[in-house]
């Protein structure tokens, strides 16, 4: 009796994107092991741009949206420290409908956007971003958000998600759920900070977005 194949469970799959990340597209560079970008805890070591606010509840790191804030309740954790070369994995939940992002490389300074009424430059177009919308025909989750198209359909609405994300001179590829999604290359910047994204708008209003196990291995 032939034997049926069996799909790698999705625990294997994620751990063979992010081996992949860490070492399949360089054999020119090293990279250190994954280590937490937050500690878990609270804020320490991340600035929080505009008002909508970002709190830490049971160990998850999430942010509800202030509709009375500027940019229409938008809000950015950006951390303190710039990166060139990474890679990066997030595990997230949006409500469904929901509407969120990474940003990468955000060349503008911390202090330059607190001091800004509007929070300055966005850093989707001052940087990069890897969005996080699963229903957006034309950026789902993964994607480089007006760059790249990802591949839709892998991102599992309103339960946790995992994105690796890897950042190496103009490159850029992410995978989603262990599923490439993405990988393109961008000039805009070659070094900044990495944030996180609180959609400001009416559409958005009761979607809470939630992150954990934010960590990041550089590649020197």
């Amino acid at each position: 009796m032939r034997s049926r194949s069996r799909r790698p469970s999705v625990a294997v799959t994620i751990a063979l994107a992010v081996a992949c990340a860490l070492g399949c597209s360089s054999t020119e560079h090293r990279e250190g092991e994954l280590r937490p970008l937050w500690n878990g805890r609270d804020l320490d070591g991340w600035v929080q741009v505009l008002d909508s606010e970002w709190t830490v509840e049971d160990g998850v790191l999430l942010s509800r949206q202030d509709p009375a804030g500027r940019r229409d309740g938008e809000s950015w954790l950006i951390t303190e420290d710039d990166y060139e070369d990474f890679v990066l994995r997030v595990e997230f939940r949006v409500a469904p409908g929901g509407n969120s992002g990474v940003f990468l490389r955000d060349p503008v300074p911390r202090a330059e956007r607190l001091a800004a009424a509007d929070g300055g430059a966005a850093p989707w177009d001052a940087g990069f971003e890897a969005n996080i919308n699963a229903t957006d025909p034309s950026y789902p989750t993964g994607s480089i958000w007006a760059l790249c198209r990802g591949t839709p359909a892998l991102h599992r609405q309103g339960e946790w998600n995992e994105m690796t994300v890897r950042v190496e001179g103009p490159r850029v590829t992410t995978w989603v759920n262990g599923v490439l999604a993405a990988d393109c290359e961008t000039s805009r910047s070659s070094r900044g900070a990495i944030g996180l994204q609180r959609h400001g708008g009416a559409a958005y209003r009761d979607k809470v977005i939630e992150f954990r196990r934010i960590e990041i291995a550089e590649i020197r």
